[in-house]
């Protein structure tokens, strides 16, 4: 009798566990097919230019890309210099699936690009702008996040571009990114030396860096100088490749691949950079939920 009392303590509790099992997987998967988005509301300092142009701005997270002006920003208009509280609704968080995998949305870069001084010709200096931050990542029910952009920070520069490779082959038998199907790839700039000058205040301040969104039809990065053709800020460019769902990208270097390379040695060698991508094996932590 002892033991068939006891037998019945034992497996009581089965049933409830495995109810409570069931209910875990359910809440799970529901939350993985009931889409979930949030919002960023972004403030923008006075135009660094007049008469001024709506600016516009893109956000790059995991399988994600938001443009302002398109269709898939709801197509609200790019954003508006001197107005603070622009509210951009709808932007995709948590679980997705593109018919292929499940990955997870909530980190974002986002890039603003330079304001030209002369806008008929783009020859000559631009106003780039620091968006703060530059990157962020989802949290919360239904999370918002405040991002600020101000272009009359940094001292007006001049840009020169370097070509991006999609097509190189590191061996006779690779495949090109081209070849693999990778299109949009942020990549930091980050300048050491870049200058500050706020309000013409002459602080003394130097470093910046800014998200830029290379693509197979723009594969091109751009090194800012003081002058004309000297001058040159000493920059590094690092492809950010953790919200890439199915491709990792390096650079080929003398020294080997690389995710950081100088702009400075590129375009003094006056070649292209050459890309290397290879398929993942998992996901990346960009494409997961953020750990607590």
């Amino acid at each position: 009798m002892k033991t068939l009392i006891l037998m019945a303590a034992l497996c009581w509790p089965l049933p409830y566990a495995l109810a409570q099992v069931t209910e875990m997987v359910v809440v799970e998967e529901t939350l993985k097919t009931v889409p979930t988005y949030g919002y960023v509301n972004f403030n923008l300092g006075s135009s660094p230019v007049n008469p001024s142009v709506r600016q516009p701005l893109t956000l790059l997270g995991c399988n994600t890309t938001l443009t302002t002006g398109h269709t898939y920003w709801n197509d609200t208009a790019n954003l508006q210099w001197g107005v603070s509280n622009q509210v951009l609704p709808g932007v995709p968080y948590g679980w997705r699936n593109d018919g292929l995998s499940d990955y997870y949305v909530s980190k974002y870069y986002m890039a603003s690009p330079p304001v030209f001084v002369d806008t008929s010709n783009h020859q000559d200096t631009v106003y780039i702008g620091l968006v703060l931050p530059d990157r962020f990542t989802f949290f919360g029910n239904t999370p918002v996040q405040i991002v600020h952009l101000d272009y009359t920070i940094l001292e007006r520069m001049y840009l020169h571009f370097i070509e991006i490779n999609y097509d190189y082959f590191r061996w006779t038998n690779d495949f090109s990114c081209t070849d693999l199907g990778v299109d949009t790839i942020p990549m930091n700039i980050q300048c050491a030396d870049f200058p500050w000058d706020p309000q013409g205040l002459q602080v003394g301040g130097q470093g910046a860096s800014g998200i830029a969104p290379v693509t197979k039809s723009n594969p091109a990065v751009f090194l800012p100088s003081a002058k004309a053709n000297s001058d040159y800020l000493t920059c590094t460019l690092t492809a950010l490749d953790d919200v890439m769902l199915y491709h990792e990208v390096y650079f080929d270097t003398p020294d080997g691949l690389s995710k950081t390379v100088s702009m400075n040695a590129a375009y003094e060698a006056q070649g292209d950079l050459n890309l290397v991508c290879f398929r993942r094996a998992e996901p990346p932590a960009g494409c997961l939920p953020p750990k607590e």
